[in-house]
């Protein structure tokens, strides 16, 4: 789990928040949140929980959880969406 979760950190290439040791969460600095998010979810893909309004100083902030169903292919689709590639199918 540790390493999945350390995967898809390292994955997204986008700032961390928290750079620390992470177990299944972590939170992130995305530059363009509101595209990021709807380019996420025409893929189909859950990308996690904005921080706005949760966390008013992170406005470009999100959560990412990584749980023990979360495939590596289906890191590597996030991770496409964050870099505004082509999500494999």
């Amino acid at each position: 789990m540790l390493r999945r979760t350390a995967y898809a950190r390292d994955a997204l290439g986008l700032e961390a928040i928290n750079p620390g040791p992470v177990v299944r969460e972590f939170a992130v600095r995305v530059p363009d949140l509101d595209g990021f998010l709807v380019r996420a979810r025409e893929a189909g893909i859950n990308p996690g929980l904005p921080l706005r309004g949760v966390l008013g100083e992170y406005e470009d902030g999100l959560l990412v959880a990584i749980t023990e169903r979360r495939t590596r292919e289906q890191i590597d689709a996030l991770a496409a969406v964050a870099a505004r590639e082509e999500v494999p199918a």
